[in-house]
C-alpha cells in the first residue's frame, strides 16, 4: 500500500490523481477525475474539508489534518503548488493508529492496573466490561470464586448482596452519580471505604454501562472518629470543669469580699485566711487535674 497523491482545484475537484486501489478509500473502476474530493470521505466531513482546503490556499503553506472514513484513519497533507491547485497527498494511518490505541489501552489498563483501588465497570445487562486485579482479588476473596470480565457482576454473590446493590446499580444506570461510605469486615477486621459510581454515557449521549471506584479509607475514618471522639470528650471535660471550677473560686472571692469589707476579728480572719488557701489549694488540684485530661485526650486522638 503506498500513499495517494491527489491535484485539487481550489474547491477541491480532483484534476489528477495517481491512487492507491488496494486502499478501500478508492473503488475499483471508479473515475474520479473532476469529481470533489467529498466523495472519499463522504458529505458529513465537506465542511471540514472546505475549512482544510481554504486555509491551504489563503496561507500557501503546507497543512495537515486527519480524517476517518469507515473504520480507517488518513491523515492528508496539502500544499499549494501553483495558482489554483494544491497537491493533496493521502496517507493511510489506520494501521498506525490502531498500534497507538493499543499502546494506550495497554499504559491505561496497566495503570489501572498499579491502583490498590477497586477500578471496574459493566454494561447495562450488569455484565463485567472492565475490572482492575485488586478488583477481582477483592472479590475473589469475598466469594471465594474467581470473577472474570464478561461475567454477570451479580456472579456469586448471596441473594441479601444482590437486593442491596441491584438498586443501587440501577440508580447509577439511569443518570445518577452515587458516592457513599461505609464500613465492611473482611473476616478479621473492620474497614472502611469509600464507593463512587457515574454511569457511562455514548457518543450519542446515551448511558451505555456504569464505572465504578472503591476507595479503602479506613485510616482516614479512624483519623475522623478520633477527632469526633476527642471533641466530644473536650465538650464533656469542659461542662464538667466549669462547675468544679466555679465552687472554689467563688469560696475565693466571697471569703476574700469579706476579709476587705467585713467587721471580723482577728480569730475570724485567720479562719476566712485558711479557707481561701484551703479553696486556692483545692483550685489547683482542679487545674492540674484538667492539665492531665488533656494531656491523655491528646495521646487518644494520636493513637
Amino acid at each position: 500500500m503506498f500513499d495517494s497523491t491527489l491535484t485539487l482545484s481550489r474547491i477541491g475537484i480532483i484534476l489528477n490523481m495517481d491512487a492507491d486501489y488496494n486502499d478501500t478509500l478508492f473503488t475499483p473502476g471508479v473515475d474520479y477525475s473532476y469529481k470533489n474530493i467529498n466523495v472519499l470521505f463522504g458529505a458529513h466531513q465537506k465542511e471540514l474539508l472546505r475549512k482544510f482546503l481554504d486555509k491551504v490556499f489563503i496561507t500557501g503553506k503546507l497543512q495537515s489534518m486527519e480524517l476517518a472514513s469507515g473504520s480507517n484513519f488518513y491523515q492528508l497533507k496539502c500544499i499549494l503548488s501553483q495558482p489554483g491547485q494544491a497537491i493533496c497527498i493521502i496517507i493511510n494511518n489506520t494501521r498506525h493508529r490502531k498500534v497507538i490505541s493499543e499502546l494506550e489501552e495497554h499504559n491505561l489498563k496497566t495503570l489501572v492496573n498499579t491502583y490498590h483501588d477497586w477500578v471496574w465497570s459493566f454494561d447495562t445487562n450488569f455484565t463485567l466490561i472492565t475490572a482492575n486485579k485488586a478488583f477481582l482479588e477483592g472479590r475473589r476473596q469475598v466469594n471465594n470464586q474467581a470473577l472474570r470480565v464478561g461475567d454477570n457482576i451479580f456472579k456469586y454473590v448471596k441473594e441479601d448482596i444482590h437486593k442491596k446493590w441491584m438498586p443501587i446499580y440501577e440508580r447509577a444506570l439511569k443518570g445518577e452519580v452515587i458516592c457513599f461510605e461505609e464500613k465492611r469486615n473482611n473476616k478479621v477486621n473492620d474497614y472502611y471505604v469509600e464507593l463512587y459510581l457515574t454511569p457511562v454515557y455514548s457518543d450519542q449521549n446515551e448511558i451505555i454501562g456504569c464505572l465504578g471506584v472503591t476507595r479503602d479509607i479506613t485510616e482516614r475514618k479512624k483519623a475522623q472518629l478520633a477527632i469526633e471522639d476527642y471533641t466530644k470528650k473536650l465538650e464533656e471535660f469542659a461542662f464538667k470543669t466549669s462547675h468544679e471550677l466555679r465552687r472554689p473560686i467563688a469560696n475565693i472571692m466571697g471569703m476574700t469580699s469579706l476579709i476587705c469589707n467585713g467587721d471580723l476579728t482577728e480569730n475570724e480572719k485567720i479562719k476566712a485566711v485558711n479557707f481561701v488557701s484551703v479553696s486556692a489549694n483545692e483550685l489547683d488540684s482542679i487545674v492540674i487535674s484538667m492539665i492531665e485530661l488533656i494531656e491523655q485526650y491528646k495521646s487518644s486522638a494520636v493513637q
